[in-house]
């Protein structure tokens, strides 16, 4: 019924949001100026773990065409909600990783889903101060096929060229799904990944692992983490 009110809404030229807290602003206020010059300079953006796209204006002030990337189907929908008016952005659901058609169980966090990964939390995490202080916790499980970004980018016949600045935020399943990019990571200049020095998801990357298997592959890190989880830069040699 929902899904016919907002066909019908459309055709009248309207349209039905759900009213929810608004996200903060300027979700880039602390980036550096490297990323800031990474995101002027490139072709186009690929976003890899879109949470509700609220990054999408920010994108637009630089005038990019945007790819974004979200496992789960029903924050997917809000997703292509938000982005209704950026005609140069388009959204995919998938769950990325490093192979095809695999069914695994994505935990949904709290927290509107922010904290959401195909991993379970850390016990180390569950007990510390700052995890407890926010009461993090998975609350639902779902069942999800898995696609590799290579796979994802070839069955939608997007040019990856076209989209070589990539951002990471995958909640531990950052190397997972670069793995499944060998391809489409050839043509990619710049990546924005958050990283984790400490545990927090169970068979999540770690910063160390991460950092060397991008070296491999011709990228290097503008600068250590300083903090636990941190957004890092990484350009192509």
């Amino acid at each position: 019924m929902k899904s016919l009110i907002k066909k019908l809404l459309r055709l009248l030229g309207w349209k039905l949001i759900k009213i929810r807290k608004p996200p903060k602003p300027n979700p880039y206020g602390k980036l550096d100026i490297d990323i800031l010059k990474s995101i002027n300079n490139c072709s186009g953006i690929l976003h890899l773990g879109a949470h509700r796209g609220t990054e999408a204006e920010v994108y637009n002030w630089f005038g990019k065409k945007v790819v974004w990337v979200e496992a789960l189907p029903e924050t997917y929908k809000h997703l292509k909600d938000n982005l209704y008016f950026y005609k140069n952005q388009r959204a995919y659901c998938a769950l990325l990783s490093d192979t095809d058609n695999q069914i695994k169980k994505f935990n949904v966090s709290n927290h509107d889903g922010a904290c959401s990964s195909i991993f379970e939390f850390t016990e180390e995490i569950k007990k510390s101060e700052i995890w407890t202080k926010k009461n993090h916790k998975m609350v639902d499980r779902k069942n999800l096929i898995t696609q590799t970004l290579d796979t994802l980018i070839y069955k939608n016949n997007i040019n990856p060229k076209e989209y070589n600045h990539w951002i990471l935020d995958l909640q531990g399943a950052e190397l997972l799904t670069l793995k499944g990019s060998e391809k489409s990571i050839k043509s990619c200049k710049s990546m924005v990944i958050e990283v984790s020095k400490k545990k927090f998801y169970k068979g999540g990357v770690l910063w160390t692992e991460l950092k060397n298997w991008l070296l491999v592959r011709g990228f290097y890190q503008t600068r250590e983490p300083n903090q636990d989880e941190e957004d890092i830069l990484f350009l192509r040699k």
